[in-house]
């Protein structure tokens, strides 16, 4: 099986960190050279930067619970984000009402609009205009059996990085307002190994830009954006392989960039395992389903 090498990866070597668990983002602008890259071993930490709201008063009628006012200071959703909440690793998602919106902006009105909570799918959420929030439990979580984190503020994503000739291994980003692993610019020579995206509200990685990127090694899981689990776009270069890729919102893989590849990589509980821009080149071999 060509999948051993990342399960034992991630089950095996993590624990036998010290598992370092930091609530503040982390911003990587240190390079190397193409022959000696820098390298940024995490040693297992874990980079959480989500907020647990669950001892709240919450209002509770049977599976639609409701907060006592607001839950956070300042704007709670950002444009474009898709998803609000996470019960323990499932992402809740924005049950925006489109039409309700219109209406709003026909008199003036900014801001969005939300269904009722009647009308909620499981694993569906919104907000009143005092920034209270309320949700309905998903069908995989029994009401009051999990935790209810918040991520973090709209634009902060877990491991940003900024620099060219970069080895990050053995860290994981979780619960950012915007992606696990965010990369904009055009640096070149990055390499991730052995990480994990999970549970993020936008993607769990995300490149941009001209940047050109390997990630060897990784889980990404539980991701909040519609497009994808992992996004790449405007004119990157990037490539996966030994990649685990499962429950995300959107696609396992957005590639809207210049060239992508996937290779030796197991994807499930996904809807969609890639969307691919007209003049994108993709290659994939070896992708295993379950």
């Amino acid at each position: 099986m060509r999948f051993l090498p990342l399960l034992f990866c991630l089950v095996i070597t993590v624990p036998l960190f010290s598992r370092e668990v930091s609530s503040k983002p982390l911003r990587l602008s240190k390079g190397g050279t193409a022959e000696q890259p820098f390298v940024f071993d995490g040693k297992g930490m874990v980079i959480d930067l989500g907020i647990d709201i669950t001892d709240r008063a919450w209002k509770k009628d049977g599976d639609i619970w409701t907060s006592p006012g607001p839950v956070t200071e300042g704007e709670l959703i950002a444009e474009g984000q898709h998803t609000g909440l996470f019960l323990d690793e499932v992402p809740v998602t924005l049950a925006r009402d489109p039409v309700a919106e219109r209406a709003r902006r026909a008199v003036g009105k900014k801001g969005y609009a939300y269904h009722p909570p009647s009308l909620l799918k499981p694993g569906q959420m919104g907000c009143l205009e005092d920034g209270s929030l309320y949700f309905r439990w998903p069908a995989s979580k029994k009401p009051g059996q999990a935790s209810i984190i918040l991520p973090s503020r709209k634009s902060t994503s877990g491991v940003t990085i900024a620099c060219s000739h970069i080895i990050v291994k053995n860290i994981t980003a979780m619960h950012a307002g915007n992606d696990g692993f965010n990369i904009h610019g055009s640096w070149k020579g990055i390499r991730l190994e052995n990480i994990r995206a999970l549970s993020n509200a936008d993607e769990g990685i995300s490149a941009h830009d001209d940047v050109q990127m390997q990630v060897d090694g990784a889980e990404i899981a539980w991701n909040g954006s519609s497009v994808g689990g992992v996004a790449d776009v405007d004119r990157s270069t990037t490539l996966y392989t030994n990649c685990q890729v499962h429950d995300n919102v959107g696609a396992a893989f957005k590639f809207f960039g210049r060239s992508h590849s996937v290779t030796d990589t197991l994807i499930y509980n996904q809807t969609t395992d890639f969307t691919l821009g007209k003049e994108t080149e993709f290659k994939q071999d070896r992708i295993e389903r379950r």
